[in-house]
């Protein structure tokens, strides 16, 4: 890391500052960014969907296009379903979803790091 230097007209010019933002893809198929990340984070927590859309403001209906479109993109499924009966049914990430889950919480760490120290 170099030493910052004393810089006086740095007092008149605004900070610039290096942002980023992340996705993966397969094939050049969008899979997932922060937001579809965030639902698998939710899916896995709470074991539903319906739980995980709605601490998202989103709909049912809304977070099964999210999955489907991840699941088409990735060449298979990231949540795995159980109906249910009297309790509902229950909903995980597959191995697949957890493995791409991890990759994009990995990737984000070291955009975050290497922003961090880009950025001083």
């Amino acid at each position: 890391m170099t030493a910052k230097t004393y810089d006086p007209l740095r007092l008149f010019r605004p900070v610039i500052e290096v942002r980023a933002r992340l996705w993966l893809e397969a094939d050049s198929k969008f899979i997932l960014s922060t937001g579809r990340a965030e639902l698998l984070r939710h899916i896995r927590e709470t074991g539903s969907i319906a739980k995980a859309a709605k601490l998202m403001g989103m709909s049912y209906s809304h977070a099964w296009t999210q999955i489907r479109e991840m699941s088409d993109a990735a060449g298979g499924a990231l949540v795995e379903t159980a109906r249910g009966g009297r309790s509902g049914g229950s909903s995980k990430l597959s191995k697949l979803g957890i493995e791409i889950l991890k990759q994009f919480e990995k990737e984000m760490e070291m955009l975050d790091r290497h922003l961090s120290e880009r950025n001083g």
